[in-house]
């Protein structure tokens, strides 16, 4: 299962760490071209020695954005594969006939079968979504055509925006300025964490989602691990024993429970 695992990299000095626990897949988030997560230039990603090396590019593009990610792809030498949430990336990487793996990732997407098997036609793999139970991911990945990807262990993404919401927050209130923030809702007392760079702002869960219960479920490509906001050592001491059972901190999403919600109103 351990070789499975894609492991978000936020700081490259735990590179032989990760490979002595077994992690052989590491995914860097591409400077300009990435929100909620710390960046890297193309020049510093193609200069870290692994083998098995992917880009993340998650945030929405505008023309600008495309025609100056034309410049920069062409530039791919040691890059395995990219994981993008932008159809704009798709279309540039086959325009350019840059051969690389296309991973999509849309964080609220990869719901059903059908949608995830019409990528597949065109892309090599494609994440399931984080905010489904686990019969259904079971389901979906009983009628999909290729190995897929599904979120494992970390902070999941709630939400991105392109407004800078801590900036405003702080503009507005007077207050010192962040770019990394807790955020309790009043209501119904759930945490979050919210991170903002010049290209928006992502919340996050405040507790760290535990999938364990997906592992060794067949056709996965990759078992994905984002180190947002987690310390490496503990990430470490996870992955040397990652069947343990969840602490305090962590849950297991909506593996186990539906995502309907009602909303109350007047009667």
């Amino acid at each position: 299962m351990i070789s499975k695992i894609l492991i978000y990299v936020k700081d490259t000095n735990f590179l032989e760490e990760y490979r002595k626990v077994g992690i052989s897949a590491f995914l860097f988030a591409l400077e300009d071209y990435s929100v909620g997560y710390e960046t890297y230039s193309l020049e510093e990603i193609e200069k870290i020695d692994v083998n098995n090396k992917y880009i993340l590019i998650n945030r929405m593009l505008n023309c600008n954005d495309i025609d100056k990610l034309k410049t920069i792809l062409p530039n791919i030498k040691t890059i395995n594969g990219i994981i993008y949430e932008d159809i704009g990336v798709y279309e540039l990487v086959k325009s350019l006939n840059i051969d690389v793996e296309l991973i999509y990732y849309q964080n609220h997407f990869g719901t059903n079968s059908s949608q995830i098997n019409y990528w597949l036609n065109k892309v090599d793999s494609m994440f399931i979504s984080n905010e489904i139970t686990i019969e259904e991911i079971k389901e979906i990945l009983a009628k999909t055509n290729k190995p897929l990807c599904v979120n494992l262990y970390g902070h999941n993404q709630v939400m991105y925006s392109r407004r800078l919401l801590l900036s405003n927050w702080s503009e507005n209130f007077n207050i010192q300025y962040k770019n990394t923030n807790k955020i309790t809702d009043i209501a119904t007392k759930v945490g979050f964490i919210a991170h903002e760079n010049k290209y928006g702002t992502v919340m996050y869960s405040e507790k760290i989602f535990n999938g364990k219960e997906l592992l060794e479920l067949p056709n996965i490509k990759f078992y994905y691990i984002n180190t947002m906001f987690i310390d490496e050592k503990d990430i470490i001491e996870y992955l040397k024993d990652i069947l343990r059972p969840l602490n305090n901190n962590e849950d297991n999403g909506f593996l186990e429970r539906k995502t309907i919600y009602k909303l109350k109103g007047d009667k």
